[in-house]
């Protein structure tokens, strides 16, 4: 928690700790528990979504990408239709 304070006075952002957590990569030979215990908050597993967007430490699968590629189909859709004249969507 220092390190964090450290930062944020260096750089003046603040750390939400009620949206924070904590995801170890391969640290499988620390006890974690008492490395994050002034942390305080919730120990997140692989894979998690930053941003919206999945992060993993192996390689990505379509599966973790399918959502994305929904709603990119789904807003393509109402684009072409738009492009479209009148006609044009009546027959299609």
């Amino acid at each position: 928690m220092h390190i964090l304070q450290s930062f944020g006075d260096a750089s003046g952002l603040r750390i939400n700790l009620a949206k924070s957590t904590a995801t170890p990569i391969h640290c499988n030979d620390i006890d974690l528990e008492l490395v994050l215990q002034a942390f305080g908050g919730p120990i997140a597993h692989f894979p998690i979504r930053y941003l919206g967007l999945p992060i993993t430490t192996g390689r990505l699968r379509l599966v973790h990408l399918q959502f994305i590629l929904d709603r990119i189909r789904a807003r393509l859709a109402g684009w072409k239709g738009r492009m479209m004249s009148m006609a044009g969507r009546r027959v299609l």
